[in-house]
Order: structure tokens, then C-alpha cells, then sequence
């Protein structure tokens, strides 16, 4: 019996073992194998974190004061306390205002090189000789700004870093006495390189109201404006960068020899290609772009178009003239010949501005809204 009984307790024993090797794992094992310790995270590939885009408000109809449009689909304009931008050709507008302007920028000077970057002179409503220039290289998605030495000036950049400003000294009796300063940092500094000083002479005169300021490069540059005289174009310029000015003599168009004249900035598109608009005040009053291929040492006029209303220049041969009324003008050589079209909108007295991105493309300002073309202004067509 002992016999049997241990004979039977071996068996067993060995069964007993043998289950034991043959079963699955536990599952603490399996967890334990599946959560292999990961590699640490400060080893991992550090990825930056993408900033997020500002959502700017839309604003609904807005009564713009000042628009400026770079092509079919870009641009720029102000409105009450508003800085805007559009995309979609003014069918949307933007709020891009800088959240710490001071002043309405309703009626401030601007400036747009493209659709990134641009400047608005906002003036100090307290101090006229002092002001404030806001700065975007994104296209309103943040500012930078600047203070500056004059106010409510005229100014223009011919590229990023240079820029130029005519400040209004104050005017009275056909004269206005200016500053002109520079900067070629953008506008991070301006200079001081012409003033006007009661009792001293210079190579500016003090009589004739200046309205604008253009310079090809740093060196050459022109102030326009006009003086009550017949037959006499205001047009001075500068070789120096705007420490000297002499007068340019200009050949007054024919049939307008005794008329009187207002010249605006010339508009530069390369170094020797420019438009200079001059305004004729005569029996009929008309508007004649003058036209320079020589950087501006020689400029003659096209042929006059017999209106004297608002007008935009798109490009060196497209050229746009309207009064508000039941003709609008177009050329397409420059100046040298013209058409005109008959429109179905005439805001007439209530036309502000004209902006023009080709002879059949363009937007008008009105006291009404803003309305497009895309026909040479035949028909007109108010955006929302």
C-alpha cells in the first residue's frame, strides 16, 4: 500500500508541475510588457508652437473716408476711428485699427506700399508740430509706431526705408512756410533738412501753398503747389536730398498759356518713368498729366482732358479722370489720347474719391457708400 501511495503522490507532483509551466501568463505580466518605459519627453523633437492669427471684426458697410487699392482684391482704407482691409475687392472689410491710436484716423494721412506693409500719421490734437506714426509690415496684424516732429504733413516712401514729409508751417496771402524731413530707416527717425524761417531767405520760396512732396531716390526729389499767377507752374526740386530747392520751368500746355495751375506730387514708377498732374484753371477748366523719362529733368505734357475732377493714376499709361459726372475719362497711352465714357451713377457734389487699379477696374467714395467698376465706370455698383 506504501508502495502505491507513493508511486501515486509522485504522479500527482509531477502533473502539478507540468500545469504550472503550461499556463498563459497573469495579466500583471502582459500590462507590465506593454508599458515599456517611453522615451523621457525632454528627448523628444521640440515642435514651436504656431502663433494664432488675429481674428480681426468684420465691419458691416462701412462710410469710408480715404481708400487705397493695390490690385482687383487688396487694399486699404479708413473710416471713422477705423483702419481697415479687404480681400475680396471691398466685398469685406477688416478692423485692423492699432488698439492704441490716439486720434480718429478718419482723415489722417497714409501711406501703402503694398498689401503688407503701410504708414498712417496720426497728429497730436494738442501739439501740431507733433504726431504719431503708426507702422505694419503685415498687413494690420500688429503695429509699431513712432513719434514724430510734425503733424498733419504730406508725406510719401519711395521703398521701405526712405521716406519724406512736407510739414505745413502755417499759411496766409498765397504763402506757406514748410519743413521738409527725411528718415531711411522706415520712419524710425526723421531729419530736419529744410525749414522755412520768418525773415530768411531760401532756396524754397516762401509764396506759392505747397500740396505735395515725391522723391525718385534719396537725393532727387519735388514739392508741388500752386500760386495765383498766370501761366506759371509751381514745381521746385531738389538734387541734394532736400537741403537746396531750385525751381524747374515747365512748358505750359497749348491753348493754356494764361492759365493758372496746381500741381500735385508726382507719382515715380521706376527711376526714369513718372506722371506729374497739373490742374489748369482757365475758361474751361481742365486736367494735364505731364510726363518724364529722364528720372524728372524733363517733363512734357500730354494731351489736356477737358475736366477737373477727381482723378487716379494706375500705371503709367492708365490714367482716370471724373468729376461725379455723366463722363468719365480714361487713357490708356499715357495721356496722349483719350475716351470717355458715359456712366450710369453720377454722385456728382457728393463724390469724395476715385481709386483706379486699371482703366476698366476701379472704386469711388461717395457720400452714399462705396461703389465699384469693372467696366471703365459705365456701370457702377454699390458694395454692401
Amino acid at each position: 500500500m506504501k508502495m502505491n501511495f507513493g508511486k501515486l503522490l509522485l504522479f500527482l507532483t509531477i502533473l502539478i508541475l507540468l500545469t504550472a509551466c503550461s499556463a498563459p501568463p497573469s495579466d500583471a505580466k502582459e500590462k507590465a510588457y506593454n508599458t515599456a518605459p517611453a522615451p523621457a519627453a525632454a528627448e523628444a523633437e521640440t515642435v514651436p508652437e504656431a502663433l494664432p492669427t488675429p481674428a480681426f471684426e468684420i465691419v458691416s458697410a462701412p462710410m469710408l473716408t480715404q481708400i487705397e487699392m493695390l490690385d482687383s482684391q487688396n487694399g486699404w482704407a479708413q473710416a471713422v476711428n477705423r483702419i481697415l482691409r479687404t480681400e475680396n475687392g471691398g466685398q469685406t472689410w477688416f478692423d485692423i485699427t492699432p488698439s492704441d491710436i490716439p486720434n480718429d484716423p478718419a482723415y489722417a494721412k497714409s501711406y501703402f506700399l503694398d498689401a503688407q506693409r503701410g504708414w498712417v500719421l496720426i497728429e497730436d490734437r494738442d501739439q501740431p508740430d507733433a504726431g504719431m506714426l503708426f507702422y505694419t509690415t503685415n498687413g494690420g496684424e500688429f503695429w509699431s509706431w513712432h513719434l514724430v516732429s510734425f503733424g498733419r504733413a504730406e508725406f510719401a516712401f519711395s521703398d521701405l526705408n526712405n521716406g519724406y514729409a512736407l510739414f505745413n508751417l502755417g499759411a496766409g496771402a498765397g504763402s506757406m512756410g514748410v519743413s521738409v524731413w527725411t528718415t531711411s530707416n522706415g520712419g524710425g527717425d526723421f531729419v530736419q533738412v529744410f525749414l522755412h524761417e520768418p525773415g530768411v531767405e531760401a532756396s524754397m520760396p516762401m509764396s506759392g501753398i505747397k500740396n505735395g512732396i515725391a522723391f525718385r531716390d534719396p537725393l532727387n526729389g519735388w514739392v508741388t503747389g500752386s500760386v495765383p499767377m498766370d501761366g506759371v507752374i509751381w514745381f521746385y526740386r531738389t538734387r541734394d536730398g532736400g537741403l537746396s530747392w531750385e525751381e524747374q520751368p515747365m512748358q505750359m500746355p497749348a491753348s493754356y498759356e494764361n492759365a493758372q495751375t496746381s500741381t500735385f506730387a508726382p507719382h515715380f514708377f521706376d527711376l526714369n518713368v513718372a506722371l506729374l498732374p497739373v490742374r489748369l484753371f482757365g475758361e474751361e477748366s481742365s486736367m494735364v498729366f505731364y510726363r518724364t523719362s529722364d528720372g524728372g529733368e524733363t517733363w512734357m505734357p500730354t494731351l489736356p482732358v477737358p475736366m477737373s475732377g477727381k482723378y487716379d493714376i494706375a500705371s503709367p499709361n492708365e490714367l482716370i479722370v471724373w468729376d461725379g459726372g455723366a463722363t468719365l475719362y480714361t487713357s490708356s497711352d499715357g495721356g496722349e489720347t483719350w475716351t470717355f465714357h458715359a456712366t450710369n451713377w453720377q454722385p456728382y457734389d457728393l463724390l469724395r474719391s476715385i481709386d483706379f487699379v486699371s482703366t476698366t477696374e476701379g472704386w469711388a467714395l461717395s457720400e452714399e457708400g462705396v461703389y465699384r467698376t469693372k467696366d471703365g465706370g459705365k456701370t457702377w455698383s454699390k458694395l454692401p
